[in-house]
């Protein structure tokens, strides 16, 4: 499935907060797009056997094996989802997978289209995004000084930590330091939802672009690590 979306469309993603940009990335997923097309298709298939929600017959529903999804894992469960030890219903399967609670939305949808906001599952304790995000991510930024060993050291490194803050201060005025926080990272994200939504840029994009986009396709959820502003 293709976005079908064209530049000036872009101009909603400046008001994303971090857990919409999480989703604009999700429904950019290949794999999810092929989930949703088959979760919709069987939902469908069971509204027209069994009626629709919440005037359905539930129990009949249950009993169908359409409806469910057999899983290995045993320790996570969603309450009323799940009919038996090893089945949960496909609506919670699909969130289970891709980590979010609300009924599974349509990747065709932009975060301001959504018929329910998703709401993300709590990350795991241990989670961590990488610090090494994709090839290229890392680009350091340097500060030339001299060390004079004639000189205390505690006065030259205070020296150097003021020359420190005054070049991060300038770079970030020219727009050449970006924090790694929602808003300073969305003109960023922005470039790669246009490019992984136009094709025909693929050829003429840098490898730096293709890695970034498709790292965040990937790893969505790293982006619920970042503070909201």
């Amino acid at each position: 499935m293709t976005i079908e979306c064209n530049e000036i469309d872009y101009g909603y993603t400046q008001k994303l907060n971090a857990s919409q940009w999480a989703w604009e990335f999700l429904r950019r997923n290949k794999d999810y797009q092929k989930d949703y097309q088959w979760f919709i298709s069987l939902w469908q298939a069971l509204e027209k056997d069994y009626g629709k929600p919440p005037n359905m017959d539930h129990q009949a529903w249950k009993q169908d094996p359409r409806s469910y999804k057999v899983i290995d894992l045993f320790s996570e469960q969603d309450g009323n989802c799940a009919i038996a030890e090893d089945k949960l219903l496909i609506e919670c399967w699909m969130g289970y997978k891709w980590g979010f609670f609300k009924f599974p939305q349509s990747p065709k949808l932009n975060a301001f289209e959504l018929d329910l906001e998703l709401a993300w599952r709590p990350l795991a304790i241990d989670y961590k995004a990488p610090d090494k995000l994709f090839k290229g991510a890392e680009k350091p930024i340097m500060l030339a000084t001299d060390f004079d060993l004639t000189r205390p050291l505690k006065e030259q490194f205070e020296h150097i930590k003021r020359q420190a803050l005054i070049q991060q201060r300038q770079l970030k005025k020219q727009g050449l330091l970006e924090k790694f926080t929602v808003s300073g990272q969305k003109n960023t994200w922005r470039s790669y939802l246009m490019f992984l939504d136009h094709s025909q840029q693929t050829r003429d994009s840098s490898e730096e672009l293709a890695d970034g986009a498709h790292y965040y396709v990937q790893n969505y959820l790293s982006i619920l690590t970042l503070l909201d502003k």
